[in-house]
């Protein structure tokens, strides 16, 4: 049953469905390079800590806020990521804090998919809740390392400034997730 459920969570952080995930990491990381991978570090496990909080609260029945509000959340953090990346550059020294509170929304998204895993079983820490969880970070490493290559991919060979690289990323990300807020109001 671990396997399972790790595999479930690896398969929702990767799959195309969880576009909305991939690009909120995109918008994280649009504003460093290769070698800023302690920054990177910490924000991500800002973001792991703090999912990893509303995942297991909301699966327990503990905070219960309703799919359709988590959702349209998650299109606003990721609209917002994107304007501080391009808008507000002063507060990317805030980025660690900011992606931790914008990851307390995306754990209750991550619940409502463990939560149709697991219906009618009975729920265990050991055997679904922590595969599941080890199995979103698993593909968020892998997803993150993809973005990190292709960032410096596009720095080192095709020679882009890091503004460029922001605004290439943040700009699509930004009006798809603003269409997700439309789309999910």
């Amino acid at each position: 049953m671990f396997y399972t459920f790790f595999k479930q969570g690896f398969t929702h952080i990767v799959a195309i469905d969880a576009l909305d995930h991939i690009l909120f990491l995109l918008a994280i990381v649009a504003i460093y390079n290769f070698h800023q991978w302690k920054k990177i570090l910490w924000v991500v496990t800002s973001f792991t800590i703090a999912h990893s909080i509303t995942l297991a609260l909301s699966i327990t029945d503990i905070l219960k806020i309703p799919s359709h509000i988590t959702e349209f959340l998650i299109a606003f953090t990721i609209l917002f990521t994107c304007i501080e990346n391009l808008f507000l550059p002063k507060w990317h020294t805030h980025r660690v804090l900011l992606t931790g509170v914008f990851g307390l929304v995306h754990g209750l998204g991550f619940s409502n998919v463990l939560r149709g895993l697991f219906m009618g079983m009975e729920f265990s820490w050991l055997d679904t809740l922590l595969p599941f969880n080890l199995g979103i970070e698993v593909g968020q490493i892998v997803i993150l390392a993809m973005l990190l290559c292709v960032i410096y991919f596009l720095r080192k060979y095709l020679r882009l400034p890091q503004d460029t690289i922001i605004k290439l990323f943040s700009i699509p990300v930004m009006l798809m997730s603003a269409y997700w807020m439309w789309e999910r109001f």
